[in-house]
């Protein structure tokens, strides 16, 4: 044979946004166009299935978001142990859900990556990056999670609760304070674990993706050697967008659980019989 059978074709893999144009002072990245259009696609869908969601079921796209709906609710309702905490919350913790999965899902298009550029400076640069695989975007997001955790918190139990989940209710105990001072830290590790997690993932599925594309086989490209990939990708991303929303509630049901067991506590000698004398 006087050629190989397989070779790799020019390939655009980048692991970091890309500028596509200037506001001002502002640059702003493929991914963060990216974002924006998925936020407006997102906000567009909801609001069409919210319209179409009625007491009698029906079969369709608003059946489809009322089922995944469903399946955050039933997500968050075992990690509160409440369905009124889980319908509470659900508004929020469901917006991670929604934008990291559908995010993931758009990302895998066509029209996502080098195959709509644009010529920045003289080079072709891609229109779209997917914004969870952005560190920068995935970094946002985790800040705007546990920054909700922590308002959350302070709401459900005030200041002073929340505090207490860090440094217990005997903050001067040294041993407590340093154990209070390492729970403060461990917020910020939060951050950095969820941010990496999720754009690692999401960064390594799009390399892929670009690479099995590219092979070449009888002097023409072969995107069907991505399929498989594209199909495990699919899934990754249902499961990236569930672990993130999962971490992000959970983070919560732990910052408040000592505040419903004092509740709980409290309970019984407010509803019960007069005590003995």
């Amino acid at each position: 044979m006087n050629a190989l059978l397989f070779a790799a074709s020019e390939i655009h893999i980048s692991l970091k946004a890309e500028p596509v144009f200037q506001i001002g002072p502002l640059t702003v990245t493929n991914s963060m166009l990216y974002g924006l259009v998925c936020a407006v696609v997102i906000a567009a869908l909801l609001i069409v299935a919210a319209r179409r969601i009625t007491v009698r079921a029906h079969k369709g796209f608003g059946q489809i978001i009322e089922i995944i709906g469903e399946v955050v609710l039933d997500m968050l309702e075992g990690i509160f142990g409440s369905r009124k905490q889980a319908v509470r919350f659900a508004p929020i913790f469901g917006s991670f859900f929604f934008f990291i999965i559908l995010n993931n899902l758009l990302g895998l298009l066509p029209l996502v990556g080098p195959g709509l550029t644009v010529t920045v400076g003289g080079t072709a640069t891609p229109l779209f990056r997917p914004f969870t695989a952005d560190l920068n975007g995935t970094i946002a997001l985790s800040v705007i999670a546990i920054v909700m955790v922590q308002v959350l918190s302070v709401r459900e139990q005030g200041v002073k609760g929340h505090l207490k989940h860090y440094f217990s209710s005997k903050p001067l105990n040294p041993i407590n304070m340093f154990i209070g001072i390492l729970e403060v830290f461990g917020e910020f590790t939060r951050i950095l674990s969820l941010s990496l997690r999720l754009f690692l993932n999401v960064a390594v599925g799009e390399i892929l993706i670009a690479v099995f594309t590219s092979l070449v086989a009888a002097h023409g490209r072969t995107p069907l050697a991505a399929i498989p990939i594209f199909l495990f990708e699919t899934l990754v991303a249902a499961i990236q967008a569930y672990v993130f929303t999962v971490l992000s509630a959970t983070y919560l049901g732990l910052a408040i659980a000592h505040h419903d067991d004092d509740h709980h506590e409290v309970a019984p000698k407010v509803e019960g019989a007069q005590e003995p004398r």
